[in-house]
Parts: C-alpha cells; sequence; structure tokens
C-alpha cells in the first residue's frame, strides 16, 4: 500500500460484528409481503463503501479497505448502530468534541476539524485547487482537490499551518464491487453471525435467501469547508454536504433482487472552539449536522423501504438534540457531549 493509500485509510474506524438487535434499531419485525423490513434496516447500520474517504458525519470505509468478498450493503465491519445509537456507523468523533488531540509533532495544526490529510498533488493555478494524484483499486476510483486560502481569501499553493485560515476539501468515489459466495473460507464468529457483510449465514437483508451473486455500483462525493484554521484563531466553521449511492443487483437461492441504498449529509455552521493545554477537547457550540439514508429492495415482484433521517442540533451547551425521523415516526433525543448515551423520549 502506497503513502496516499495509507493516509486516506487511516479515516477508517472499526467495529465489531452486527448484531440482529442492534441492526433492528426500532423496528419492529414487520414484513411488506414476502420481505422483513426490520431485517433491511440493517443496512441502515453502515454507508455506501469508500464513504470513509468522504468528508462526511459518517464512520465508513475507506476506499482502500474495501472487502472485494464483501456485499456491502449487508453492513462491513463499520456497520454499526452504537456510538450514540445513531446510524451509518455513528456520528464522527469530531462532531462529539471525543476527537484525539494534543501538541505534538503534526498534531498540533489539527484539533477538531483541522487539516490532517496531505497528498503529493499539482497546484492548479486556473482552479486555485491542489489535485492530489488519482488512487484505483478494488474497482473504485478516488479522486480528491483541496483549495488553501488564508484570512484575506486569497488562494494558496499549499497548507500553511500559520497563515492557512481556510480548506476547502473535495472528494469523489466511484466504481463497481462484484461479490461471489465464499468458497467456505469464512471463520469464528463470521461464520455464525452476519460475517462479510450480508445477513445471518450470508442471506439476502429482508429474505430468507442466500446471495449468489451481486454486482454494486457506487458513487459517492463531498464537499466541505473549515474555516478558523490560521494561527491565533479561537474557533472553527465546519459547512459541507456528502452525497452517496449504492445501486446492486444480483441473484440469490430464489431469483434475481435489486438493492439500492442513498446516504447524505448537511453540515451547517458548526462552530468548535480551538482545543487548548488548559481546555483539552472541545465540542460543537452551534449549528446542525442532518443525516439522511434510504434503503429499497425490489426481490421478484415485491419491494419494500426503509428510511431514517437524524437532525443533530448543538446550542452551546453540553448536551445534543437530536431527532430521529425512521419510517415517518419521529421522537426527540438528547445526547450528553463529548460522551454519553443517547436517551430519547
Amino acid at each position: 500500500m502506497n503513502q496516499n493509500v495509507m493516509r486516506i485509510s487511516s479515516r477508517l474506524v472499526l467495529g465489531g460484528t452486527v448484531l440482529v438487535s442492534a441492526a433492528c434499531g426500532d423496528l419492529t419485525g414487520s414484513r411488506s409481503g414476502g420481505i422483513n423490513t426490520a431485517a433491511l434496516t440493517a443496512a441502515l447500520s453502515s454507508v455506501p463503501a469508500g464513504y470513509g474517504d468522504l468528508s462526511s458525519s459518517y464512520v465508513g470505509t475507506a476506499a482502500a479497505d474495501v472487502n472485494t468478498g464483501s456485499f456491502p450493503m449487508g453492513g462491513g465491519p463499520d456497520a454499526r448502530f452504537n456510538r450514540g445509537g445513531l446510524m451509518g456507523g455513528g456520528l464522527h468523533e469530531e462532531f462529539l468534541g471525543a476527537v484525539g488531540w494534543g501538541f505534538g509533532p503534526h498534531r498540533g495544526d489539527r484539533g477538531p476539524f483541522g487539516f490532517g490529510i496531505h497528498c503529493a498533488g499539482t497546484f492548479d493555478a486556473a482552479s486555485g485547487r491542489l489535485d492530489c494524484p488519482t488512487l484505483t483499486g478494488h474497482g473504485l476510483t478516488l479522486t480528491r482537490s483541496f483549495k488553501f486560502s488564508d484570512a484575506s481569501g486569497a488562494a494558496q499553493q499549499a497548507f500553511d499551518t500559520m497563515t492557512t485560515n481556510s480548506v476547502n476539501e473535495q472528494t469523489a468515489v466511484s466504481g463497481s464491487l462484484t461479490f461471489s459466495a465464499d468458497s467456505g473460507h469464512e471463520i469464528g464468529e463470521h461464520r455464525r453471525g452476519w460475517g462479510m457483510g450480508r445477513g445471518p449465514g450470508g442471506r439476502l437483508l429482508g429474505d430468507t435467501s442466500t446471495i449468489l451473486t451481486a454486482t454494486t455500483t457506487i458513487d459517492d462525493k463531498s464537499d466541505r469547508t473549515v474555516s478558523g484554521l490560521a494561527s491565533g484563531s479561537t474557533s472553527r466553521t465546519v459547512n459541507g454536504t456528502s452525497q452517496g449511492s449504492e445501486t446492486t443487483t444480483g441473484t440469490s437461492s430464489k431469483g434475481d433482487f435489486t438493492a439500492t441504498r442513498t446516504a447524505s449529509d448537511i453540515t451547517s455552521g458548526i462552530v468548535i472552539p480551538v482545543p487548548s493545554a488548559s481546555t483539552g477537547p472541545t465540542y460543537p457550540t452551534a449549528g446542525s449536522v442532518i443525516r439522511e439514508m434510504k434503503i429499497t429492495l425490489t426481490y421478484g415482484s415485491e419491494t419494500a423501504s426503509v428510511s431514517r433521517r437524524e437532525k443533530v442540533t448543538y446550542d452551546g451547551t453540553a448536551t445534543a438534540k437530536i431527532e430521529i425521523t425512521e419510517n415517518g415516526t419521529t421522537k426527540n433525543c438528547t445526547r450528553p457531549l463529548p460522551v454519553g448515551p443517547l436517551t430519547c423520549q
């Protein structure tokens, strides 16, 4: 693995195997015809492959770490509803104030939403952007570029820890993944549990049939701007968007299927104080992030969908307000910052 891939894959946060009880989230064991929508909800516990390379609020798998033996919609190693009970691997630690911080080499200029990714790219004077080398692997292509600006808004060719005040990062991941049934190499808990990103025993989520073949098309992108990075800044402001889609067509032991998953988030006016030796890690004091996902499975003549929306709002207190709407039902929750359980009414 080259250095660029290693840097990119460092965003990955690994989790445990998805359990049935966690994957079902808030849904009951309802069915749409022969499709079990509660089981289908397991796909809300992760995001499309390659999302870990994007600038987003989700915890996802980087393109360099995609397992080519996986059926991605079933979950994978990053699939979970923990980190406060939120979807898509949970809310990224930067949005909780739980991000690691320090003042040693290569850490003092980072902090929450700091600039910690570098590339040996080419500066385009016309666009004012630094274009990173294109990376490919596992059937996916990753492109990334940055725009650095000083406090006056003037473009810079490279990030400067003293004078760069804002960084705009644009990232895209696209391509296709091909899954085929295992040849008996799964071991341990993977054999008994959700395994390589599928349902129990390699079954299709929402149905009891076993996946035989599947091809998944990935299209992810993000655009985020962080300001307040210059030396002496007391807070950072974050605005950005991400969108991702995953479309899978395949065959199972009972017939053909098509599955789609879309994910997105909008980060609006997140303000977070810059940590210091005296304050330690800090959490957002203003702004919001809206996260949305939708899963649709068409199996034979039947179609079923599940959806979820999470709005996280920061009001200057040590408690984040979280509104969760799942399949049209809304509940209001709170979560202590930086750590603590999700409490819902």
